[in-house]
Formats: structure tokens, sequence, C-alpha cells
């Protein structure tokens, strides 16, 4: 879903821009009083269906590559991650279309409340393999994959708070919150798996049917001097997986029931 929102809203900023450079038209008091989204940014983003062409993407991506600059330290050279063929499409035949609402209050803070209508989504990924130096494939890690999941709208929070980053004890830096948990006045989504198929290290193992209940996608991020910080993780429900393969051959199914993450953390940085 976050990755659904980033590209939702880097296309408006887009269309935004482009509209700036139209002609501009002086606008009275009553005019302007009569205009939607003077308190605010309404984004409404429609990923349509093309009943033509049921399978194109409504969002694709060739390739992200990260590449680890330094290797490992030791001067051998950089290799990286590579994901191939990105796809983002309808899934039940119908627009899906994605409300946002962007405010700032008087705190600075910057409130995105998105809602969502038809939202069950076809991912598709071609391949995520390791890259090494000179460029070719390493080891793969997922072969091809898809997820057919159905989210909800969430309401995200970005401000700012101060804490004792550095830990002397002394003085408060600042840190940028990006959150949809409560305790900042979010309200976390839910993604459902419908139903998933994933290949994994070179098709030893396939993971078919794999579905599961509406699992919450709360989170914080936590951004200063120490890096990117996540907590806040809650995640709970159950997955069931109809076929686990090893070998292109089913030895069963599995059922994982009442899992539960409660405000896990994990810090993030360089080396």
């Amino acid at each position: 879903m976050k990755f659904l929102k980033k590209a939702s809203l880097a296309a408006s900023i887009a269309a935004v821009s482009f509209a700036a450079n139209a002609e501009l038209v002086a606008m009275d008091e009553a005019s302007m009083s009569a205009t939607t989204g003077q308190a605010g940014v309404d984004i409404d983003i429609t990923l349509g269906y093309d009943a033509a062409n049921p399978t194109q993407d409504a969002i694709s991506i060739g390739k992200i590559v990260y590449t680890d600059t330094d290797g490992a330290g030791d001067g051998t050279g950089a290799g990286g991650l590579q994901i191939d063929g990105i796809g983002l499409r309808s899934a039940n035949g119908q627009d899906i279309v994605i409300y946002n609402a962007i405010d700032i209050n008087a705190n600075g803070d910057i409130i995105m409340d998105s809602t969502a209508t038809n939202a069950q989504l076809l991912l598709s990924i071609g391949s995520v393999d390791t890259l090494k130096s000179d460029g070719t494939v390493g080891a793969n890690l997922v072969g091809a994959s898809t997820i057919d999941m159905t989210i909800t709208g969430s309401k995200t929070v970005i401000t700012q708070v101060l804490a004792d980053v550095d830990g002397d004890g002394t003085a408060a830096e600042s840190q940028t919150i990006i959150s949809n948990a409560a305790a900042y006045g979010g309200t976390a989504g839910t993604i459902t798996v419908n139903s998933a198929d994933l290949e994994l290290l070179n098709g030893a193992v396939g993971l078919k049917g794999l579905t599961t209940t509406a699992l919450s996608a709360q989170h914080t991020l936590k951004f200063d001097a120490n890096g990117v910080g996540v907590s806040d993780l809650d995640l709970s429900g159950t997955i069931n997986i109809a076929n686990v393969e090893l070998g292109g051959t089913s030895i069963g199914s599995l059922a994982i029931e009442n899992l539960a993450l409660n405000n896990a953390t994990i810090q993030i940085s360089g080396h």
C-alpha cells in the first residue's frame, strides 16, 4: 500500500506542475469561496482497468537496482540487488479509485487521509536477484510471483518530535516522524492476501495458494541522525498456504494461526 501511495503522489505532483504552467485567471473572493480544496488538497487517483487488455499494468517498473558501493568494505568491489519486472493492476475487473485528503495543522503536521474504492490489486514480480560487481546476475531470491490483495485506507501523519537521539542525556534532537499509529493521530490500514503464488530460491521452494486474514499495516518511521528507525510494528492474523512445494512437488499445506507481532522495533543505518 505504501508503494501505491508514493506512486500516486508522484503522478499527482507531475500533473500539478503541468497545470501551473497553464494560463492564470484572476478570481474574485466569491469564486474563491466556491472553489473546493482551498483549505487543503484533495488528490483523487484512478487506476483504470482496460477490459480490452486485462493484463495491462496500471503501474509498471522495469527494474529497481540497489548497488552496495563499497561491497563488504574490503576493496573487492561492489555488488547489488535487482528487482525485475514489477507490475500493479486491478485484480477484480474494475477501476481502482484512491482518495487522498492532505492537510497541514497548526503544529505543522502533514495529515494524509486515504480511502480506497474497489482496491483489489494484483502485484507481480519477475524476479529478485543479487548482482555481481560486473553487473551479471548472482543468486536468485525470488522468481516469478504474484500477489492478489485487497487494501483499505489509512491516515498517515508526518510530524516532528524532540528526543535524546544521541543518548547524551542532555539536549533533545529533532526527529521527523511518519506514522499511521494511533499514538500520532493516525489510523492503520489493512492488507488481505486473497491469493499469492511465490517462487523462491531458483524454484526450489514454492508457496502456492497463500492467503491471509486482514493484516494490520501499522508502523512508525523515525528519521534522525542515527538513520531510520521502525517502531510500532503491529501484525496479527492468520496465514494459510495451500501447497508448500519443494522442487516442484507439493509436500503438504501449512497454516500459521493467531500470528502476533506487537510493538517490534527495527533500526536501519549505514556502515
